[in-house]
């Protein structure tokens, strides 16, 4: 038997476009339960989902308006969830996202003796510039996660498009024993890393998801600082490797002042270098739309993480979901 959950708070622009690519996987229905959490939304999303699966057995609804344990937020949400459920592996997904009809079959054949976690790969639907800049950035930070996989390096885990055994999740004792994080699928990879599960991080088109980008600033701005507060738990050679363009580039303009001709060939290698990453990942998804992207992409990341250090930096509240977090609550 087969679990996906999914947590939902006022998702009512979103919910049914994801129910309806869960309702065309090809995956045996007499082997598979779909959990819907409705995380105390005040929107239609509880009107929404009823309405959709009322003719759907295998779909359930859940309104959670309480508190298990120590868990808040979607962390919440799904430790409620999997005391309903009945499968020996749960799939974790958004309420924004959309999935290929063989999206289950993908991920367990991922699955081996001693893997406790695997992650597919999530990115947004490049509908503008501005999306596609997210879609990359999405991309290339699970290309990074899943070369130093190769390596056994364990970073992270995605909680939109991930699959953990019920073996795996109750060794760590649940969300409702965790410390609180916004960064819930951050805290349950790790978790399961330190039970000594393997772990695996997918990087090809078949297990690709899509997810809906961020339609303004201070949205991608909040979206990061919880990405920040992910990162800041990983080793210091990881903070450095995702860092470094960040780092360099001051230096060169620094060093243009005394030597401008190797400062300025130190620019376009740079950019050069960050471009073909770019090309990589997305041949890698065969997202062949957002090869035109990969050269305007570096002042988009130099741009968005400055301007994620900076609000990291001044402790700002991260409003996620309609809530509001403080820096000290979410670390």
């Amino acid at each position: 038997m087969i679990s996906i959950l999914i947590a939902a708070r006022n998702e009512e622009d979103s919910i049914l476009t994801c129910l309806q690519s869960l309702n065309q996987l090809t995956f045996p229905i007499d082997q598979l339960e779909i959990w819907i959490g409705d995380d105390d939304s005040s929107d239609l999303t509880a009107t929404l989902v009823l309405k959709y699966i009322r003719d759907k057995p295998h779909f359930h609804y859940k309104k959670i308006t309480t508190h298990l344990g120590m868990a808040r937020g979607k962390g919440n949400v799904l430790a409620q969830l999997i005391r309903f459920a009945k499968g020996s592996y749960f799939l974790i997904t958004d309420a924004d996202v959309t999935v290929p009809p063989n999206w289950i079959e993908v991920m367990l054949s991922a699955h081996t003796p001693g893997i406790g976690i695997i992650s597919g790969v999530t990115v947004p639907q490049p509908v503008t510039l501005w999306t596609a800049m997210q879609a990359i950035d999405w991309a290339q930070a699970l290309y990074m996660i899943h070369q130093l996989s190769h390596c056994g390096i364990a970073v992270s885990g995605l909680g939109n498009n991930m699959l953990i055994t019920k073996e795996a999740y109750e060794a760590t004792g649940g969300y409702e024993n965790m410390r609180f994080s916004i960064s819930e699928d951050h805290q349950l990879f790790k978790a399961v890393i330190q039970k000594g599960y393997g772990f695996r991080q997918l990087f090809a088109a078949d297990c690709l998801v899509e997810t809906q980008g961020l339609p303004t600033f201070d949205d991608l701005i909040n979206q990061r600082k919880r990405w920040m507060n992910a990162a800041m738990q990983t080793p210091w050679y990881i903070r450095m490797l995702t860092l470094l363009p960040l780092f360099l580039l001051p230096i060169i303009v620094i060093s243009f002042i005394t030597q401008p001709f190797t400062s300025l060939l130190s620019w376009i290698g740079l950019l050069l270098i960050q471009a073909l990453i770019t090309l990589s990942c997305v041949h890698g998804l065969k997202a062949h739309h957002l090869y035109i992207y990969a050269l305007i992409y570096p002042v988009y990341f130099h741009f968005i993480t400055f301007s994620t250090l900076i609000q990291y930096a001044l402790a700002s509240p991260t409003y996620w979901k309609g809530r509001r977090y403080e820096l000290t609550e979410i670390t």
